[in-house]
């Protein structure tokens, strides 16, 4: 049988006779078991193989499902055979054609493999002669030893779901084959998927389709060991292995989120049935409006009947709502325009939400109390990890019992603050920021409208005028926000003096730059981040507002198409750098989605750089390649910056 594998074909090539686990190995291995049993069972003393399958099984050298499972490997090879001789019109060349070519498609077609389903029909081909030839090798194996299979390294996933004897440096091959870096904990992570009888069958299928995914991701170690997990959780692995089987695009989602985030990945653990509701068409490819969330968090805070449970609730449906997030991002490749409007829509619907929630008891304060947003949720720039500036504010155009509503507004923001931000049975919501008020810590939780407007026009810092720039209201009353912000729309364009803008970013920019170690790459506050673009776009705001009031835009894309419209920056500059903003955004949101982490920092690590890289620039990207493109986006920024706001003295 060696001699003839290597003969026939070369042993390289896959042959639907010759190969390890071909037509040939099932015909010899059934002809030894007839020869050596068929001394006390006459009936195994046929020339026909699926007979003596049959009777192999009813005397028990082959179980029900082991016999079951070779007659179908057999009438699959008999049919492969006899089809590629009535395609090609020879009996001797039965090398099967490349995957990808067209002759396989045909080859499929002419199977009756038919389009429409789940696969295309090469696929369900391809999967279908892997199963089949991995069936007769543990067969073979499991009779003979694994040592009577021609070709030393034979071998692919399905091997490794059906077979207990593989030797493992075979096992190893197939699996780095595969891209996995860690092969023992991979192999352990397949044996328990696995399972038992009709289960294994199931999944030696759903194997060999996952692994040619799972080489396309950039962390294969990662995603298998999460789907083991996922799978553990489920009622049922039956149902799900058929359920992906049947709709594959599932298996691409769901690999693709444990591949490119451990954050998202927990929270479908934890909540296995959200994938059921995420993978909807209906909900999975829409842009979902703040006020559909706000509805939705508005019938579930009726329906809890303690505020811990509504807390609860408030916290699963953030925790679904970022898993939707995340699957359109990473799978789907949505814009990182649109992933940052979602993320502050979502944020902004929970704050509006809550604060509902807690003026049930108060009414006359909905028309009193506003929150206002500043920072990435005031510019709709949200990252997956932010926290939410937050400012509270409340009206005090009656001038009546001041004090008692200076008391009840600070109440209610702490409040706020501690239902998006307490750690419950179902974790956290938001991380809520409230130091950028007036006075920072010492100020007031929610100062009245007047004396905020009094703070921004006669006491605020430049920063804080700066900062006021992305304000915008987002909970409570609306009105009572913009009201305000007409207000001191003035203060923002007074006109000021170009110096005075550089001078007071250069020393926020520094003192953000010595807070850092200084020994990692920081996307965000290093020299050429994300720090860059805003204060070059915000210090131009300033200085030129009050000759282009439309310039004040919290947007930081917005602003930089203002700015380039405008004449403000040269158009190829304004566009280079939006294109450069959202490539640094999207590094921050691939480094933050992964654990939820508040990180800007690009790793030292080889293997993490290259995950990352793999992340970014899809299955092809490596690091020398992220890093080449990152380290020209920095100095591009950083140039930018340095020529149009600190070194610019028209």
């Amino acid at each position: 049988r060696e001699k003839q594998f290597l003969e026939k074909t070369g042993g390289t090539r896959l042959n639907a006779k010759f190969s390890p686990g071909g037509l040939v190995d099932l015909e010899y291995s059934v002809q030894i078991l007839q020869v050596t049993h068929g001394q006390e069972v006459a009936s195994l003393r046929t020339p026909l193989l699926r007979e003596a399958l049959e009777v192999l099984s009813e005397e028990g050298v082959l179980s029900t499902e082991e016999s079951a499972r070779l007659i179908n490997a057999y009438t699959f090879l008999r049919h492969l055979i006899n089809s590629m001789r009535m395609l090609r019109g020879s009996a001797v060349d039965l090398f099967l054609p490349s995957q990808d070519s067209s002759e396989f498609a045909h080859l499929a077609r002419r199977m009756g493999y038919s389009r429409g389903g789940a696969l295309e029909p090469s696929e369900q081909l391809r999967i279908d002669f892997e199963t089949h030839s991995a069936a007769v090798r543990v067969f073979v194996e499991r009779h003979f030893g694994r040592d009577s299979i021609p070709g030393a390294m034979a071998g692919n996933a399905a091997d490794l779901v059906l077979s207990d004897q593989v030797p493992r440096e075979t096992r190893d091959a197939i699996l780095r084959d595969g891209g996995f870096d860690h092969p023992e904990r991979a192999y352990a992570n397949i044996k328990s998927m696995a399972g038992e009888g009709a289960r294994r069958a199931t999944f030696a299928k759903l194997a060999l389709l996952a692994f040619e995914i799972l080489k396309r991701k950039p962390d294969p170690d990662m995603a298998l060991n999460n789907w083991e997990r996922y799978v553990r959780a489920r009622v049922s692995a039956d149902f799900h292995y058929h359920l992906v089987l049947s709709q594959p695009m599932r298996l691409e989602l769901l690999l693709g989120i444990f591949a490119g985030s451990q954050f998202l990945s927990d929270a479908l653990v934890r909540n296995p049935g959200f994938l059921d509701w995420v993978v909807a068409p209906e909900v999975l490819h829409k842009l979902r409006e703040t006020k559909d969330i706000q509805e939705e968090l508005s019938r579930m805070a009726s329906g809890s009947s303690t505020h811990g449970e509504w807390l609860n609730r408030l916290r699963r449906l953030r925790r679904r709502e970022m898993l939707r997030i995340g699957i359109r991002d990473i799978c789907l490749g949505v814009s990182t325009r649109e992933v940052m409007l979602e993320l502050s829509r979502l944020a902004e619907a929970f704050a509006q939400a809550v604060l509902e929630k807690r003026l049930e008891a108060h009414p006359e304060w909905k028309d009193r109390f506003c929150v206002l947003a500043l920072g990435k949720l005031g510019g709709h720039e949200l990252n997956y990890s932010s926290d939410i500036d937050l400012l509270g504010l409340w009206s005090d155009e009656d001038g009546k019992e001041a004090e008692e509503k200076k008391v009840f507004s600070a109440r209610l923001m702490e409040s706020l603050r501690s239902d998006l931000s307490s750690h419950t049975e179902e974790g956290y919501a938001y991380r809520v920021d409230l130091r950028l008020r007036p006075f920072g810590r010492d100020g007031e939780l929610a100062p009245s409208w007047s004396s905020l407007v009094r703070y921004y026009s006669e006491v605020a810092s430049l920063w804080e005028i700066q900062a006021a720039i992305k304000m915008r209201p987002v909970a409570g009353s609306l009105r009572l926000g913009y009201t305000f912000l007409e207000k001191i729309r003035p203060v923002l364009l007074r006109g000021w003096k170009r110096e005075d803008v550089a001078r007071s970013i250069e020393k926020m920019r520094t003192a953000g730059m010595k807070s850092q170690s200084g020994a990692t790459l920081d996307v965000k506050t290093g020299m050429g981040g994300l720090r860059d673009v805003e204060f070059l776009v915000q210090g131009l705001q300033l200085i030129h507002g009050k000759r282009i009031p439309s310039l004040l835009e919290g947007n930081t894309f917005n602003a930089l198409e203002l700015l380039g419209k405008e004449k403000v920056l040269p158009e190829p500059v304004a566009s280079g750098l939006k294109e450069d903003y959202l490539f640094l955004r999207r590094v921050e949101h691939f480094l933050q989605v992964l654990e939820d982490r508040q990180i800007h920092a690009i790793p030292t690590d080889k293997k993490e750089r290259k995950t990352l890289a793999r992340r970014l620039l899809g299955g092809d990207g490596n690091e020398d390649r992220f890093m080449e493109q990152l380290n020209a986006c920095l100095r591009r920024i950083h140039e930018a910056y340095r020529k149009y706001l600190i070194e610019d003295r028209d």
